[in-house]
């Protein structure tokens, strides 16, 4: 019977915390020296290539701490280098919506977009960089892109698509 009460009480805090936003790391009481701990790690990982590894660390990361950005970034470009373009898209829209101003995900979306052939998509990314991002660096950048990618033409159009005579 006490074991009953004492579960219901910490189902009942667990549930608590979960609706006031609490994240894994805050109902396990990991400290956040711990989390920068596995960042470094996860980043290690990918710097060096190793990308399972790093993506085994920035899932978990991102597990027990999704209201982090850069975890969310982290696994993004893991899966961006793993050509695993759509993902990444996904995963960077999630990273730009938890991080509100940083339009860094923006911009590798963009980048996805072209190594997927998107260019309408990739000209709305980098232009959107161009049009809101504070960090000048950044805006530079999108500008490249977008010069490189020039205005709407022919490459835009699917691969093999035919043009009408």
């Amino acid at each position: 019977m006490q074991a009953e009460m004492d579960e219901g009480r910490v189902t009942s805090a667990i549930w608590d915390a979960v609706v006031a936003g609490a994240s894994l790391k805050d109902i396990h009481g990991i400290p956040s020296e711990t989390m920068d701990g596995l960042y470094a790690h996860a980043y290690d990982f990918y710097s060096n290539g190793q990308l399972a590894q790093a993506e085994a660390f920035f899932r978990f990361l991102c597990i027990y701490d999704f209201y982090n950005p850069e975890y969310i970034v982290g696994l993004a470009a893991v899966c961006q280098l793993k050509e695993e373009y759509q993902k990444a898209v996904d995963l960077y829209a999630m990273a730009f919506a938890v991080g509100k101003n940083d339009y860094r995900p923006v911009f590798y979306a963009g980048q996805c977009q072209m190594m997927m052939r998107n260019m309408p998509l990739a000209r709305e990314c980098f232009g959107l960089v161009c049009e809101s991002s504070s960090d000048a660096d950044l805006r530079t950048k999108a500008k490249a892109y977008l010069d490189a990618i020039g205005a709407e033409d022919i490459k835009d159009k699917a691969p093999g698509a035919k043009e009408a005579a």
